[in-house]
């Protein structure tokens, strides 16, 4: 897979905001979504065993007229290509809450990330108003309306500013990262790793670390690690053959008439 090195600031038009951001030797794209001017959408393939892929994505908007402005991977996933977790998409339950626990059949045995307690929920409601809940508090919320769009994923990497427990500093762990913050005043800001092996990777607390201190994001979802893709018309290089996926957020646009 093509990998690419950016080091430079992006910043674009009100409804377009992206930049590439550095903490702690890490370059990540940041992409600003602004809810009065844009839609965001969970797409799956919505069928057991069938990937989702970006490239795939990409034609069926232009099937609609439409092609992608934004796209970035919503989460963990199983080996059937269905997600781990809560998806919700479009106001329609596609995975339900998960609440279980991981059990280790042996010592020493890895915790997946979507089991390192507290996980977490971000949601997207019709009005454009975001969170995001640690799973128990989610489920006890009992959201109504709805949600217009939702994904579960672990670990909760900031909750309350606080940076997740387990994770540490010095960790060895070194990945690409893709998650999702919400500011303060309630603002979404997607996060990826830009794609290269020397500048694009780094721990997850420091991950975390960059939205709680440098996005002033009290609460952060990571949503998964190095098979992440972003995808900014414009600013990331052409849509390629990516990872396969369960989930993809994606913001399009319509597209322009004298586009061969």
């Amino acid at each position: 897979m093509f990998r690419y090195l950016i080091a430079s600031v992006f910043l674009l038009s009100p409804a377009l905001r992206a930049e590439v951001l550095e903490h702690e030797g890490t370059s990540y794209h940041l992409y600003r979504f602004n809810p009065s001017t844009e839609n965001l959408e969970l797409h799956l393939s919505g069928e057991k065993n069938k990937p989702n892929r970006f490239t795939e994505l990409e034609e069926k908007m232009k099937a609609k007229g439409r092609r992608l402005k934004f796209a970035m991977n919503s989460g963990i996933f199983e080996g059937t290509f269905l997600p781990t977790g809560l998806h919700i998409a479009g106001g329609k339950t596609i995975v339900p809450l998960n609440t279980d626990d991981f059990v280790k059949e042996r010592e020493g045995q890895f915790t997946p990330n979507f089991f390192l307690k507290p996980n977490g929920v971000f949601y997207l409601m019709k009005d454009g108003q975001a969170g995001i809940l640690e799973t128990s508090k989610y489920q006890q919320a009992n959201i109504r309306p709805k949600p217009l769009l939702a994904t579960q994923s672990g670990p909760l990497l900031v909750q309350d500013r606080k940076i997740h427990p387990v994770l540490t500093k010095d960790s060895t762990s070194i990945r690409y990262r893709n998650g999702v913050g919400v500011t303060t005043d309630g603002k979404i800001i997607f996060a990826c790793s830009v794609l290269n092996r020397e500048t694009g990777m780094s721990n997850l607390y420091n991950f975390a670390e960059m939205f709680r201190d440098k996005l002033n994001c009290p609460n952060a979802l990571y949503l998964d690690g190095d098979i992440s893709y972003i995808y900014i018309r414009d600013i990331t290089p052409p849509l390629e053959d990516t990872n396969f996926f369960a989930g993809i957020l994606a913001i399009t646009e319509p597209v322009p008439k004298d586009t061969p």
